[in-house]
């Protein structure tokens, strides 16, 4: 991946946003009526005794997940061993007294004053200080339990980390620690995509006991009771894809509520997955490329131009699929065991999610690495020559039966 340079990250606009406000806001009055919080502590430390919680996904031990040696050198970039040792830990906490800020989306313990975090660490993690301002205060209900997903962006930047940020994490909390008779208050962005709209209509329709509040990023709500969600992983969040089991929950909801017919695995339809709406990482040559996959059989088909219920549907009825990198690849978690990935990078780009994501859904992975792509959205050539072949022996490989 491409590292940003001293001066793009410590002289721009976040950064001089970050240091007037850090100076503003040494004064008390100035950080309340901000609402701009530099100290954090560590949601454990103000969670109530006895009330934390944690479930560990170790994809090597609970599901059998190995990688081959080479996605080990150009993918994840690790020893054997460390890929062996990836591990996801999920956990909650339930908290008194805290306030759900609207603006920068993040929980503030009333208590210390201080923003609640994973690990205590700078909340600057949260981009607090390009949202400060002040902020009408709201009361929350004293009966209800607050749970803030105000992480919730729209836009096709967040499309994959919407599931593996937001839902696989509250996937676990539903199946591991939600009370059926609690009234639980799930705090959201007003702005929500068709897409979160759809999936908190589905659990609340399935799960009568939950139910979603738009806040305005102009009020702060104060929250009696709270539960605090959280995941460790080296990746943030990109590990996520390997809690298998929370996925395929969460891929069975989209299944069931858009009546989907799964009819998807080995010999199914042949889809190519195209980026020509995309800003980044998209291939020079794709009208080349999606033409000579056309003549092998594919359908190409551009996602993001697509409703999500016809995206489920689309990679439910794949056997094979080829795709350059992209957010739209989180649809793999509708494909069906069995079903064959090819994905191809910039020479300089890589990013081992989707790699996980097949190995612990169990699908079959490859990938190939196209020319160099060109600053700054790292637009590519793939040779068409060497992509046929990679086709042809994965396909020649699926109508075989072999891995």
């Amino acid at each position: 991946m491409r590292e940003k340079n001293f001066v793009v990250r410590h002289f721009n606009a976040r950064a001089l946003k970050s240091a007037l406000f850090s100076g503003l806001c040494r004064f008390p009055g100035a950080r309340a009526f901000l609402n701009y919080y530099q100290d954090a502590e560590s949601f454990e430390v103000a969670a109530e005794p006895g009330s934390v919680r944690s479930r560990v996904v170790r994809p090597a031990r609970d599901y059998g997940v190995s990688f081959r040696d080479d996605e080990l050198r150009d993918l994840l970039r690790c020893r054997r061993e460390d890929a062996e040792g990836l591990a996801v830990t999920f956990k909650m906490a339930r908290i008194r007294d805290v306030t759900v800020l609207g603006a920068a989306g993040v929980m503030l313990s009333n208590r210390s004053g201080k923003v609640l975090h994973l690990d205590g660490a700078s909340p600057r993690m949260h981009r607090n200080w390009v949202v400060a301002r002040p902020l009408a205060p709201t009361q929350g209900a004293a009966d209800a339990t607050y749970i803030n997903l105000l992480g919730v962006r729209q836009g096709h930047r967040h499309f994959a980390h919407f599931f593996w940020d937001t839902m696989v994490p509250f996937m676990v909390y539903l199946k591991e620690w939600h009370d059926p008779a609690e009234r639980i208050v799930c705090l959201v962005r007003e702005d929500l995509s068709a897409i979160q709209r759809d999936t908190f209509r589905f659990i609340e329709e399935d799960w009568p006991g939950i139910r979603f509040q738009p806040l305005s990023g102009r009020c702060k709500i104060v929250c009696p009771n709270a539960v605090y969600l959280a995941y460790q992983n080296r990746n943030h969040g990109v590990d996520n894809v390997m809690a298998r089991d929370d996925l395929r929950v969460l891929a069975d909801l989209y299944v069931k509520h858009y009546g989907v017919a799964v009819e998807g695995g080995a010999g199914a339809r042949r889809i190519y997955v195209s980026r020509q709406s995309a800003q980044l990482r998209r291939p020079k040559n794709e009208a080349a490329l999606s033409d000579m996959l056309k003549g092998l059989g594919f359908e190409a088909h551009d996602p993001g131009r697509l409703p999500f219920r016809e995206q489920v549907a689309l990679f439910s009825s794949a056997g094979v699929i080829v795709a350059p990198h992209g957010a739209a690849l989180a649809n793999l978690m509708f494909c069906r065991p069995g079903a064959r990935v090819l994905e191809f990078f910039p020479r300089n780009y890589s990013n081992p999610c989707y790699a996980m994501m097949c190995r612990a859904m169990g699908l079959e992975y490859r990938y190939l690495f196209g020319g160099r792509g060109n600053a700054p959205k790292l637009g590519f050539v793939m040779d068409p020559d060497k992509l046929r072949a990679a086709v042809e022996e994965m396909t020649a490989a699926a109508a075989a039966g072999r891995r």
